[in-house]
């Protein structure tokens, strides 16, 4: 007898477990959800401050949070990264410029053939600051004017 009741324990003790498990498993997935960084900037400066600190950092899943979710595929940041680094650029960082009423972001820096330059468009959509992936089409960005 003394068998039966332990297979009746284990029987009736694993619902339990598998449940516990659940719920631990929910709970964490729940709080890496409310500990993620909301997408995009407060403000169009702090956009400027928070490409430079991804930039920095090399953190590429930073830099594709800024991105509007809309215009970049997934991985464009860590192909961005692996571009500047095929380049050999250094010096690289964000400025902002208000041109025709359009703000642009320009990433520019130094590389081993001259230079670096990353223009984007920058937009705002429910009081958060994004960077739109698709540049603009004028090059003077790039050109120092």
């Amino acid at each position: 007898m003394p068998t039966m009741t332990g297979k009746r324990w284990k029987t009736r003790l694993l619902p339990a477990f598998l449940i516990a498990g659940f719920v631990v498993w929910m709970t964490m997935v729940c709080v890496s959800i409310a500990n993620e960084p909301p997408e995009g900037s407060a403000s169009a400066q702090s956009l400027r401050g928070d490409v430079a600190q991804a930039v920095q950092d090399q953190d590429a899943d930073r830099l594709q949070n800024l991105f509007h979710p809309d215009t970049v595929a997934d991985g464009y940041a860590t192909a961005l990264f692996e571009r500047l680094k095929e380049a050999e650029s250094s010096d690289v960082s964000p400025t902002l410029r208000i041109e025709d009423q359009q703000q642009v972001l320009v990433l520019k820096g130094t590389s081993a053939d001259g230079a670096v330059c990353v223009p984007w468009q920058v937009t705002e959509e429910d009081s958060r600051w994004y960077l739109d992936g698709t540049p603009p089409l004028n090059a003077h960005f790039c050109n120092g004017r």
